[in-house]
């Protein structure tokens, strides 16, 4: 059995607010004993689900990007949660 871990850890600094935030985002995933590893439902299903999201005509942005836009990534990360894949993010000002 696998396990994945992700942390990201950003300092965000919002232009003429002044305003400084620490934001961490975390995930932790175990892979399913007897059925699929932590590696293989976190690196395959959100490729997965946007392709099938393309399919459906639910993202229509074409050609390739990185996942940076919310288009994409906020309906993929929405289906992930359901599949208990999820990143929690806790935001502390700085």
């Amino acid at each position: 059995r696998d396990m994945i871990v992700l942390f990201h850890d950003f300092l965000a600094e919002y232009a003429g607010e002044g305003r400084k935030e620490k934001i961490t985002s975390t995930l932790l995933d175990f892979g399913i004993p007897g059925g699929d590893s932590s590696m293989s439902r976190t690196v395959s299903l959100p490729a997965a689900i946007a392709v099938r999201m393309i399919l459906e005509g639910r993202i229509r942005t074409t050609g390739v990007h990185i996942p940076v836009i919310p288009e994409i990534y906020n309906p993929v990360l929405d289906e992930l949660e359901a599949m208990g894949i999820v990143c929690k993010e806790r935001v502390i000002p700085a």
